[in-house]
C-alpha cells in the first residue's frame, strides 16, 4: 500500500520532512524584501503557549535552530552534557560537575518521545509535529524552529528564547535591525495560519496506518516512526530504530 516506504532504508540518517502542500501553497504567496529596515516583531511566544510558556523570555530570530545552539555552545563556559543518542550536533563538553548544564531535545531527537523535563537548555525541534502537551519548565535558554514540523529547513526560520537579553543579539535584532527579512516573513505568515498541532492533526491517520502495515511503533512525532527490526539497524539511536516517515506521506 505504501511502496515509498521501502525507500526508507535508502535515506541518510537525517530527518527531512515535507511540506504539506497547503502550506507551500501559503509560502508561494510571500515575496522577498530588499529594502525595509523594520523593528522586529513575532508572534511566536504566542502561538507556543498551548505548549510551552516563555512569555517572560528575550526572543531573537535565527537561521535555524543549529545556528542558535552554535551561539549558545560556543560561548558557554560551563559543562555542557546531555542524554546517549540526543541531537548530535552538540556534544558534551568541559567538566561534568555542580556547574555544568544539561541539553536536552524535547520532544527527544532520539525516538520523537515527549520525556520529562530534565534539561535547563531546551531544543524543541519536533514541536509542532505532537499532539499538544504541555512542558513544565525552568529552562534558562530554549531554540525553536518550523524546520522539522513543517519541513521548511531551507528556508532556515528559527528563534532562541533567553532568560536574560543577550547584549549582541539585542543590539543586532533590534537596534540594528538585522535578520533574515524573508525567512521571518514565512515563519510568521505559517503562524498566522495554522494551529501548532496542524501537521500532527493532518498525518496521524497515514502514520498509523503506515505503522500497522509494516509492524512500527508510532512516535508522538508523526513524521517518525520506531523499530528494533535489524533491517534498519543504521538508524538505531540509543537503543531503537528513528525511521523517518516522510517518504510515505
Amino acid at each position: 500500500m505504501y511502496p515509498l516506504c521501502e525507500k526508507i532504508l535508502e535515506q541518510s540518517l537525517a530527518i527531512r520532512t515535507n511540506v504539506l502542500p497547503e502550506v507551500k501553497t501559503l509560502i508561494d504567496t510571500v515575496r522577498a524584501d530588499y529594502d525595509s529596515v523594520v523593528k522586529y516583531k513575532t508572534n511566536i511566544i504566542e502561538w507556543l503557549k498551548p505548549v510551552i510558556d516563555l512569555s517572560d523570555y528575550h526572543v531573537y530570530p535565527r537561521n535555524g535552530i543549529t545556528e542558535g545552539l552554535d551561539w549558545w555552545y560556543n560561548q558557554e563556559s560551563r559543562g555542557v552534557y546531555m542524554d546517549k543518542g540526543d541531537y548530535q550536533w552538540i556534544t558534551n563538553k568541559g567538566h561534568m560537575y555542580d556547574d555544568a548544564v544539561k541539553y536536552q531535545s524535547l520532544p527527544s531527537s532520539i525516538d520523537g518521545n515527549w520525556k520529562a523535563v530534565s534539561g535547563k537548555i531546551l531544543d524543541l525541534a519536533y514541536v509542532g509535529s505532537t499532539k499538544v502537551h504541555k512542558i513544565e519548565h525552568d529552562s534558562e535558554i530554549v531554540f525553536f524552529s518550523l524546520s522539522k514540523g513543517f519541513g521548511v529547513r531551507n528556508i532556515r526560520t528559527g528563534w532562541i528564547f533567553t532568560r536574560k537579553p543577550d547584549q549582541k543579539l539585542e543590539a543586532l535584532t533590534h537596534s540594528a535591525k538585522y535578520y533574515n527579512y524573508f525567512a521571518h516573513t514565512v515563519a510568521e505568515t505559517i503562524i498566522s495560519n495554522f494551529d501548532i498541532d496542524y501537521v500532527y492533526n493532518e498525518l496521524s491517520p497515514k502514520q498509523q496506518q503506515v505503522c500497522s502495515e509494516y509492524g512500527f511503533t508510532p512516535s508522538d512525532s508523526v513524521w517518525l516512526a520506531l523499530t528494533t527490526d535489524e533491517r534498519y539497524s543504521k538508524f538505531i539511536r540509543d537503543k531503537v530504530a528513528r525511521l523517518c516517515l516522510a517518504p510515505c506521506f
